[in-house]
């Protein structure tokens, strides 16, 4: 559970990186929105750092884990960057729907950028769980 609040974390900081580097690039350079660029790319940044920091917790290194944890702890890790990069292109796609009004492509694309990320949901939360079924219990208790 532990694992899917840091990749929804991650998520959240690169919808709001999108949604400031939409408005960056469409309307204004500078001022407010590239400030908030710039502070939700660092927390998006940060918050990778941190999910990378917290699977190697789960996951240690000595005693020596087997291989279906490294490989599961890797393929959650990148399925949490993917999701970020979903997620940014859903903010993006959400500044331009702001900006530019509801034609059809904007809200098109809206809609198919909304439901990439919700599908995208669905293989962070497989890979968490892969991740901790293959992590032997470190308290005893399962």
């Amino acid at each position: 559970m532990k694992l899917l609040v840091h990749a929804f974390w991650a998520a959240l900081a690169a919808f709001v990186l999108g949604l400031c580097l939409g408005c960056t690039l469409i309307r204004h350079f500078g001022g407010l929105y590239f400030t908030g660029l710039v502070l939700a790319g660092a927390a998006l940044i940060c918050v990778l750092l941190w999910t990378r920091h917290a699977v190697r917790r789960i996951a240690p290194a000595k005693p020596a884990p087997t291989e279906a944890a490294k490989n599961s702890a890797r393929q959650f890790l990148w399925s949490c960057i993917f999701f970020a990069l979903i997620s940014s292109g859903f903010g993006l796609a959400v500044s331009s729907f702001i900006w530019y009004g509801s034609d059809f492509i904007r809200t098109f694309g809206v809609i198919f950028w909304g439901a990439i990320t919700c599908v995208a949901i669905f293989p962070v939360r497989r890979d968490a769980k892969r991740l901790s079924d293959s992590v032997p219990s470190q308290t005893g208790r399962d």
